[in-house]
């Protein structure tokens, strides 16, 4: 029967749809993401009543009740918002697209809510900028992978730990990237921010779309925007160009960001790519310097409260320590964490990263940062006043690696022409000096070496292997030397843990599952 209502409000959406453009040349409800070569088509709408940049319509295609998280039940919508972006917005090569008889740029793109059917239930929404089209944040926070566009990305049952629903938050993407994105034009790629930027005042409910089309996102009174790697490096550019500001009031559209491996890195588009003569790409530009947070945060007015994450191998190829400063707004913490940006699943070899370092490490570093995230994100609420968080720890202060001089052989260092750069000291077990000191490298099971994998380099979105470090395991005998045996170990390693816990590094929820991994990585170094 439920099934059946659905379907019934998709045909009266559909109806509806076709009534508002009758000169559609792309049907809205379509499941799959349009291919690149169609980028440049434009959906036919009516004409705008205002020439300002918003979301004019947002259509599900398709939704599903995933569970209930603590009494609360949550329901999954996928859909497309349809919108315009007006003259005048800060967009390379705006003027050079179709427009509209209003001299508007329409476009399409696909998003996905996961919220309490309940309306309202939620006070926080957590937006994932995408990475590589892909929901990599929630596969993170929740351990529990997730591939592809909201059209056709599936997610395991209960959503793995649940955690954000746990926590009564809901999350939500929106598609930002040339070739996933059908309304993002490859030379005109800044679409994706004003796309982003709308889609989030949508859910702050400073924008509204047409009411006769059925679906409400809901309002939320706290927005966060938060992304992984290339996602962080979008996130990055996107409030350097300024998008975080309201068009309409000039406030900010997020009221937080996570950036994790953001450090101070950038995407080659808009118009931080023509201030560097470089074309249109979402990548970071191979000799880039990091953006410093005062050339990030310039805005007091739309500034978010930036959360920016470095971890160890992002000091060897990303030029991490360009941004790693302690002289930080007030609205701004920095941490440091050991792991690596990419982590193994435990006993994983080089052979798994394909050509990485010429198959030359015998395993990869598998020091998981998930755990640290999830704390992260509930201090960030707290900070911004969510009422479901005011009994989370607060955000930590800012720890920060000791840093030396980098190394002269760049086999497993990417340098910086004309920078001099710096990377984590080491104290005698390899492992980084200073920072989040996670227990993995108080109390090792091996040595993080070489701490990037070969080639070290950002020449392509492929060339990725940096990102990964090596790993050499201590013997049994090395570990029965240091610890004695397991339990003795396990000991240790849970004393650790209460120290970050206590220090609102750590969630107290994470502690059990976190001795279950550090018991497996000492039976199997």
């Amino acid at each position: 029967m439920a099934r059946r209502q659905h379907n019934d409000r998709l045909l009266a959406s559909a109806g509806l749809l076709a009534l508002g453009f009758a000169l559609c040349e792309l049907i809205m409800t379509t499941r799959h993401v349009v291919a690149s070569s169609q980028a440049d088509k434009h959906i036919a709408k009516p004409a705008a009543t205002s020439s300002k940049s918003r979301i004019i319509t947002i259509s599900e295609t398709g939704s599903y009740n995933i569970g209930k998280f603590n009494g609360v039940g949550y329901e999954r919508t996928w859909g497309m918002v349809t919108g315009i972006v007006a003259p005048g917005e800060n967009v390379h090569g705006l003027e050079a697209l179709d427009h509209d008889a209003d001299g508007n740029y329409q476009y399409t793109a696909e998003f996905e809510i996961i919220a309490p059917v309940k309306e309202g239930a939620n006070s926080v929404v957590v937006v994932e900028a995408e990475n590589r089209g892909s929901p990599i944040l929630l596969g993170a926070l929740h351990e529990a992978r997730g591939v592809g566009p909201p059209s056709s990305a599936m997610y395991p049952s209960g959503m793995g730990n649940g955690f954000l629903f746990n926590h009564a938050t809901s999350y939500a993407r929106v598609q930002w990237q040339y070739g996933f994105a059908a309304g993002v034009p490859k030379k005109a790629e800044g679409v994706g921010e004003v796309i982003m930027r709308d889609f989030g005042r949508l859910l702050a409910g400073h924008s509204k779309p047409d009411p006769k089309f059925a679906y409400d996102p809901g309002t939320y009174r706290t927005v966060i925007l938060a992304g992984i790697s290339q996602s962080a490096f979008y996130i990055n550019t996107f409030l350097a160009e300024g998008f975080n500001a309201d068009p309409e009031t000039g406030r900010a559209v997020f009221d937080g960001v996570i950036a994790i491996d953001g450090v101070g890195a950038w995407l080659a588009l808009n118009q931080l790519a023509a201030e560097n003569n470089s074309d249109e790409y979402p990548y970071v530009v191979p000799d880039e310097k990091p953006l410093t947070p005062s050339e990030l945060l310039k805005r007091p007015q739309s500034d978010p409260f930036y959360i920016d994450v470095a971890n160890y191998t992002d000091f060897y190829r990303l030029r991490a320590s360009v941004t790693d400063t302690a002289e930080l707004p007030d609205r701004m913490r920095r941490y440091d964490w050991p792991s690596p940006h990419a982590a193994a699943k435990p006993g994983a070899t080089a052979s798994a990263a394909g050509k990485c370092d010429a198959g030359g490490s015998p395993e990869l570093n598998s020091i998981s940062y998930t755990p640290y995230l999830r704390a992260v994100l509930l201090g960030l609420e707290r900070t911004l006043d969510v009422p479901e968080a005011k009994n989370t720890s607060e955000l930590p202060p800012n720890a920060l690696f000791r840093l030396r001089a980098s190394p002269s052989d760049a086999s497993h260092f990417n340098p910086l022409p004309g920078v001099a750069l710096e990377v984590p000291g080491v104290d005698k077990d390899d492992q980084p000096v200073g920072g989040v000191r996670f227990p993995d490298v108080i109390y090792p099971t091996g040595r993080p070496v070489p701490v990037s994998l070969s080639p070290v380099v950002t020449t392509s979105i492929d060339e990725t292997c940096g990102n990964r470090g090596g790993w050499k395991p201590f013997t049994r005998e090395e570990l029965a030397q240091r610890y004695g045996n397991q339990s003795n170990y396990l000991e240790l390693y849970g004393a650790s843990l209460d120290k970050l816990i206590s220090s609102g590094y750590l969630l107290a929820s994470d502690r059990e599952e976190m001795l279950k991994v550090a018991a497996l990585r000492y039976t199997n170094p």
